[in-house]
């Protein structure tokens, strides 16, 4: 596998990232950017982030995570928004980018149970959905369709690697308009690894996400990564989010693909949905 030089990962110019969370884009897409950044490249491309589940009553290890008052929201929420627009200000450039909020409501919000895992996260996939769940999978797929026929387009999810359920239905509303449109899609569709659930998946969680890449027949683009700005940004900006589990999860996976792939540097990797 040869490491892509950063304008050959994603040739359009226009990138609409699905993020699931507030703290998403930069955890997906930070060293992608970062390595933009590090090439002069960053102007090339236009970024419009939506933001999918923007409701939110969640802080990070808080027993008020069960309290779904309009005050809470209202706290939550709004600190979450301003950490980030200040990380995005700072990674992408003040107004160099599209900020869009879906308004969904987090998982938390929804009644989800925390897994049983060092992170705090609801797991779920299909089996899981409740009624409202399947409803903003089909409000959701209705936004991706619409933006498939923008040329010179990339759509970008996250893998939900760990099967987050929030990860999880932004994921499968990329993966299922893409099938259902085929070769009407203009857009390119892509599947970034999500951290820091790349650094901390199980053999089990990662043979899941193997079979999805397999199933898809996805082709992994891999490309220089700086796992430890990501981190700094992270733990700079996102102070309700982050705890140690993430500069773990960050760090580690770079670490364990740079083995991989027996570069001198990490590296971090998204998929390709190929048409037809």
């Amino acid at each position: 596998m040869s490491i892509l030089p950063i304008t050959e990962v994603i040739p359009e110019t226009n990138l609409v990232a699905f993020v699931p969370h507030y703290d998403d884009f930069l955890l997906g897409l930070g060293g992608y950017v970062l390595e933009l950044r590090a090439q002069n490249c960053l102007s090339t491309k236009n970024f419009h982030v939506v933001q999918v589940f923007s409701r939110s009553n969640y802080q990070n290890r808080s027993e008020g995570n069960r309290d779904t008052s309009l005050e809470r929201i209202k706290m939550a929420t709004g600190r979450r928004i301003i950490e980030e627009l200040d990380c995005l200000d700072e990674l992408l450039g003040p107004r160099n980018y599209r900020y869009e909020l879906r308004g969904e409501r987090e998982c938390m919000l929804r009644g989800k149970v925390f897994a049983d895992d060092e992170m705090e996260f609801p797991h779920g996939m299909y089996p899981d959905f409740t009624d409202e769940d399947k409803e903003i999978f089909a409000r959701l797929k209705k936004t991706v369709r619409a933006w498939a026929l923008h040329e010179d387009t990339a759509l970008i999810f996250p893998l939900a690697i760990k099967e987050h359920i929030d990860h999880f239905i932004t994921r499968e509303a990329g993966i299922t308009v893409a099938k259902e449109m085929g070769a009407e899609a203009k857009a390119a569709f892509y599947f970034q690894e999500d951290k820091p659930y790349a650094g901390l998946q199980t053999p089990e969680e990662r043979e899941r996400i193997e079979s999805f890449v397999r199933a898809h027949s996805l082709t992994p683009l891999v490309y220089r990564h700086h796992p430890e700005e990501v981190v700094s940004l992270a733990f700079t900006h996102y102070t309700s989010q982050v705890d140690e589990s993430y500069r773990k999860g960050v760090l580690e996976r770079g670490e364990e693909l740079k083995q991989k792939y027996q570069t001198a540097f990490a590296c971090d990797q998204m998929y390709r949905y190929n048409k037809g």
